[in-house]
Formats: C-alpha cells, structure tokens, sequence
C-alpha cells in the first residue's frame, strides 16, 4: 500500500509491517459495534442534530481494503501486553561456587535411625556425629565450574605488547591466574550471582517511561477517494476500527491524520479508532487542530453512546467522562455534505488520556528520583494494588546506577512509610526490613552456610547489597546454615490438610518448636494455613508472632538434605519416622515452618542464639514457640492432684477438650504402667517436648505425640505427675 501525506506526495519511508492489521479472526461485532445498535448509522437520530446522517455506508459490500493507519513506533498493544522494558544492572554474572559447609554442633536429633534423644543436649546419646558430606553443586543459570580453572577465565588470551608471543612464550609473565583467588571470594560471586539472575527477569522490570505514542491515519492526498462506497479501509467502519491500544496514565495515544477529503461521490466521512481502557478514571478525549467542521462520539463495548461534542465551526472538540476498564470506541465525522469537493476536508489531532487518580497523584507529588517515580506508577498502572513483583520491582529501581543515592533511599523509605498500609501485611514487613534497620541485616548466608557481612540499606549502599538485601528477605535466598547441601523439594504446601501427624523431627532439637507446631496443628489448624502465603514462583511468606507483633520472612523450597538426599531436618511425617527423599512428592509445609524459623531467628526476636542457622534454633521453650506460632499467650505449669500451683486431671482435660494448644515436658524416666507396677520411660524422652493431641474418657488417658513421628505416649494424669512433667499451653 502507498502512503501520500497531506499534500498529495508519496511517502517513501512508509513500512506495511508497522501498520494496523484486523485482528485475525474477529467478526464484524467483535468489539459490539454492530450496525444494530449505532446511534449513528443510517436511519438513526442523530443525537448531535436529531436529524438523520448523511454520511452513507454499505455493511454488506464492506470488505477489508488497505489500511491507511501508522505508528510512530512500535509500542504494545492490548491491557496484558508487557511493553519493551529497561533492563537492570545484572551484577556479577559468575557461577555459584559453594565451600565446604561448615560443621553442625550440638544439632541433636537422629536423621534416618530412629535413634532416642538425649534429654539436656538433644543430641544422640552416642554422641553419633551427623554426616556433612557434600554432594555436587547443581549446575546455576552461568553453568561455570569451580574446578575448571579455565572454564572461570574467560579473559582474552594475554600477549607479551613488546613480542606479540602468548603466555606460552619464553619471557613472558602472565598476571595471576583465576586458582590465585579466594574459594571463599568465589562462592560469594556465585551467591551473588543467584541473587542478580532472578532479579534481572522481566517480571520484576518497572521503572521503564512512559509517554506519548503517535500514529498517523492520512487518506489519500487531496482530490483522491477513500474508496469508502465499494471497499472499506481500515478505520472507516466501526467494525473496522483501528484498534490504537491500551490507553493508562503517563500512556496516551495520539494520532495524527485527515478526514472529509472524496474523490466522485465517495468521500472520507468517518475515522473509528478502539482503545483499551487500562483502568478505571476519567479519561479526556480532544480533537484539535481543525481547518473545517468535524465531530467526535464516544460508544462503549456494547456499542452505545457514552459521550459526544458537537462544537461549531473549527472549534476543539472535547469528552471527558469517566470509564470503567474496558474496550470502547472513539469516531471522528465530517459535516461536509458535497460529494464534489474538499471545502470540509481537514487535518486533525486526536488525543487520548488518563487522568491521574489519588494514589498516582500521590507518587508524583512526593517521589522525586525518576526511576522510583517511574517503577512505583508502572505498578499501578492496570490497577490500584501494589504486589509482589510490584514491590521488588520498586526497591530493586533505586540501584539502576550502581549504588543508591539519597534521594533514591529517601524515596523508597517515602514510598513505603505512604503505602504500606495498602499492601498486603507481609509484604509491608518484608519490604520495611530492606529499607530501615533489621538485625538480620547484619549478614548474608545464601545457600553456600558461609556467613558475609552486609548490612542496613543506606546512601551510598552497591546495587549488590540492595539486591542481597532484597534476595533475603523477599526471595527467599539467603537460607539458613545447615550441615548438608541445599537441594530442590518436591511437593506441594499441604497434601490432605494439615494434621498433627504431619510432622516428622530431623537433626537439629527443635522438640520444642515441633511440638508447639503439631498442637497447633491438632487444634487450631487454620492457623497453620493461614501461617503460609504461596507467593506463587515456588517461595513462601511464612509468619510468626514476635515482639507483640507481626513478623514474617520468605523461604524458597531449596532443603537441607544428607548423603543420601534425604531431608536433614525436619519433614512431613506419617511414616513412622523415616526421612523423606527431598525430590520426591512431599507435604512441604513442616519443613518450611523450620527453615523459616531458622531464618527469623536472626533478627534476634525469638529469644534464641546464634545468626541464620538451624544450629540457632537447637533447644527452647514450648510456650514460647506456641506465642511465636499462633501470637496467643501461653504459659507453663507443672502436673499435680489439686491444680493449685500446677494442672489438675479436670484442668488438663478441659484444656485439651477445648481445643487449646498442649504441650508436655520434662519426664523423669518412670511412669507408672497400665498395671500396679512401674513401667520404665525409654530414658531418651527425658527432657523432649510432645504434643497431648487427645482424650480417652474410658482409659483416662491422655493422647501424647512424639515429633519424632514414633514412640507416641499414651499416658494416664497420675503417670505425668509421676514423671515431674510440666504442662505448657495456650491460654485461649
């Protein structure tokens, strides 16, 4: 098709590609725009004149003849097109190089053997060292081998600049090979790396600009017919609209062309141009720049009139009114009613755009660096809601040049004090930890259980440490130290529900945390759901209790696994104790509720020792953990006959009927049998935490789970009173 501008001359730079094509397979109602129900089609009233139109047209002889519709560039069309975005900086781009983990002490539990555990250390009473062998590292997104010196150096090969010679060459002194660095050095670029590749994905893109994009729709030059009486282009019927795109604030359309000019008896009366409401506003629609009489209607999806202007002479003609998110159609029309020349022919300006709402009003008025400006109102764009990605597309803007400026902090500090209220509540916390003081920050694991240093976001912080600080507490990646290596779990977040029997204990003496979890999952099992969002890429927020207030932090499904590739800690239960293979089908839920608790325990707010480790998290108190897991008061009481000072048989009856969370400790090594005699307590349960999960009215027993996911206790109130245990539960 040839392209003429507004003074009859071909245009030779036009490109066919670049033009409105029909949607492939879209019928003449495909946006109901029929004839039917066009307030402007023959025979209607006009609703400008209330007299009829003059402007003929012939629906059955309408074919799809060349479009005469431009753009400028080449922009994405349509609400769920992503545009063309700006990258970030990448960082690093080396391999995960992992060191050798270090060594777990006192991590107290058996791994596979169903071995007891001793009552004051949690340990193996044999004092059986757990394995810390190491597998092969998988193979990351770079695919570098440590091992490999020259696979790691990629440089050029060197020449001597006097001789020209390489390396080879007598006389010649090479600079330090990639072996002279640090192993340490590089498993920290391999960490970093993990961190920058999953920031770099498109999904996380926000800050790219916006502004205005142009098209052109010109007929013909002047004295030449748009053909409109025997074969329709494109934008000269409604049901052939040129579709111009998903219109959003900051995103306008604007197209520059001519409409009125004919040629015998056919003349060029209607321009029809759809767009896409990106999201609910008020919307302007002006039509400038005229040399004769035009006007302008606005039809929504259905076809009917939403708005219109009908200016005299050459005056602008302007709608604004508010749309919902939807398709509509826009038409421009001449008043020109001779058939024998262009007196009523004109150029015009077509604008359409968004104006901003509350929240984008808001960014503008407060956000001052571009590139936060631009990413914080891209993800608002479509809606009102600020997700996920939206969020780490935010914070991860402000290192677009290699470091974080102080207007740059005090923006994203800005932006979150404004609209974490909006936010869903783990995302408020999580993002509030990258932006302003954590104790956690102190330091970055990853995944290699060598512990860095790092620290709170500030002026001046690299584009690295923001994206560490974002891969910690937002992605998942910084996992706590473990005595294995990490690998890929398999399964889903709950098979069946959830059920006390869920739970299975690993190597590390989390009794206490354990038993908390398996009582809460007995009895106020919505908590347990409620404690885990699926963010949907295979990491979870994962919530806790802490302070008197809300805490939360992300874990991936990467696991600490043994030589055999089975779980090191703890698993989903319900096979008498066996660790599972973490690559097969597995409940995951357990085992991310101890990593996450690993992992929270950093920030110094669960009253245990030590940094991101599952060594930290050895040894504590039950009611404790029942408060961190369900934010209910909890409290501990030893066993008596009266229930003062101490829980009578009638108290923990009721407390287990009535569906609080019960745990029990401390057992002394003898309980008294189902018969008169004594019955000795394997000496391993001294000291381990359980669950009472249950009631026998008939045996007067109590139901007493062990974490261990074997050696399940069924005892009577005088056996725990027997065995100096206490009773720690939730008040409520």
């Amino acid at each position: 098709m040839l392209e003429f501008n507004l003074d009859g001359k071909l245009n030779n730079n036009f490109d066919a590609g670049n033009a409105y094509q029909r949607v492939a397979g879209s019928e003449a109602t495909s946006y109901g725009l029929g004839q039917s129900n066009d307030p402007l089609t023959p025979g209607a009233i006009n609703p400008l004149s209330e007299d009829t139109l003059i402007s003929p047209w012939d629906e059955a002889g309408q074919t799809n003849g060349a479009e005469r519709i431009q753009r400028h560039s080449a922009l994405p069309q349509g609400h769920n097109a992503q545009p063309t975005q700006r990258g970030v900086n990448p960082g690093s781009n080396n391999d995960a190089l992992t060191g050798t983990a270090e060594p777990m002490h006192d991590l107290g539990q058996r791994l596979s053997v169903q071995t007891p555990i001793d009552q004051l250390t949690g340990g193996h009473p044999d004092g059986r060292a757990i394995s810390s062998a190491q597998h092969a590292a998988p193979t990351d997104p770079l695919n570098l081998d440590q091992t490999n010196s020259i696979g790691l150096n990629t440089a050029p090969q060197q020449l001597d600049p006097l001789t020209g010679d390489s390396e080879d060459a007598i006389g010649f002194i090479p600079m330090p090979g990639i072996l002279d660095i640090d192993p340490e050095f590089l498993s920290h670029l391999g960490e970093r790396a993990e961190v920058n590749n999953l920031l770099a994905e498109e999904r996380f893109d926000r800050d790219q600009s916006a502004g205005t994009e142009t098209l052109y729709n010109f007929t013909w030059g002047s004295g030449f017919s748009a053909h409109e009486g025997s074969g329709y282009d494109i934008t000269d019927s409604k049901n052939n609209a040129a579709d111009i795109g998903t219109v959003a604030y900051r995103d306008d359309k604007e197209v520059i062309g001519t409409i009125g000019y004919g040629s015998g008896r056919n003349r060029d009366s209607n321009d029809y141009f759809s767009f896409y409401a990106g999201k609910a506003g008020n919307y302007d629609l002006s039509l400038s720049n005229l040399g004769a009489n035009v006007g302008l209607a606005l039809y929504n999806e259905s076809g009917s009139l939403v708005s219109w202007s009908n200016n005299s002479g050459t005056q602008d003609e302007n709608i604004s009114t508010f749309l919902n998110e939807g398709h509509y159609t826009s038409r421009i029309y001449s008043y020109n009613t001779s058939f024998w020349n262009n007196n009523g022919a004109t150029a015009f300006n077509f604008n359409i755009s968004r104006q901003a709402d509350c929240f984008e009003q808001i960014v503008e008025a407060w956000i001052d660096d571009s590139s936060v400006k631009n990413a914080a109102l891209n993800s608002i764009k479509y809606d009102g809601d600020f997700g996920r990605n939206d969020i780490i597309g935010i914070l991860k803007s402000a290192g677009d040049y290699g470091s974080v400026t102080n207007t740059e902090l005090t923006d994203l500090r800005q932006f979150h004090n404004i609209f974490s209220g909006t936010m869903r509540s783990d995302l408020a916390v999580l993002s509030e930890k990258v932006l302003f003081h954590d104790d956690s920050n102190a330091w970055y694991t990853g995944s290699d259980s060598i512990v860095t240093d790092l620290g709170d976001l500030e002026a001046g912080s690299s584009t690295q440490d923001l994206n560490l600080l974002i891969g910690k507490h937002m992605l998942g990646l910084d996992r706590p130290v473990a005595a294995g290596e990490y690998t890929q779990a398999g399964g889903s977040l709950f098979v069946d529900g959830v059920s006390a029997d869920d739970i299975d204990q690993g190597g590390v003496g989390s009794c206490y945390f354990l038993s908390a979890l398996a009582g809460t999952a007995n009895d106020k099992a919505e908590m347990i759901q409620d404690m885990f969002t699926d963010n949907g890429d295979g990491t979870y927020s994962v919530r806790f209790y802490t302070n008197g207030k809300v805490d939360y932090v992300t874990v991936d499904s990467m696991m600490a696994t043994s030589a055999t590739d089975r779980y090191l800690y703890a698993n989903s239960g319900g096979d008498n104790g066996v660790q599972n293979v973490v690559a097969d089908n597995n409940e995951l839920w357990v085992a991310l509720a101890e990593k996450a608790y690993a992992q929270v325990n950093e920030s110094g707010r669960i009253s245990q020792n030590g940094r991101n480790s599952y060594a930290g998290i050895s040894g504590g108190n039950s009611a404790t953990a029942i408060t961190h897991i369900t934010g209910l008061s909890a409290t501990s009481e030893a066993v008596n006959l009266t229930g003062i000072n101490g829980v009578s048989n009638a108290e923990l009856i009721n407390y287990v009927n009535s569906d609080r969370v019960v745990t029990v400790r401390g057992f002394n090594g003898l309980a008294t049998g189902s018969g008169s005699g004594p019955t000795n307590i394997s000496s391993g349960v001294q000291g381990h935490a359980y669950s009472i999960v249950g009631y026998d009215a008939e045996t007067g027993r109590f139901d007493i789970r062990n974490p261990w996911d074997n050696q399940h206790l069924s005892l009577t109130h005088l056996q725990l009173r027997q065995l100096g245990a206490d009773i720690r539960y939730s008040l409520s």
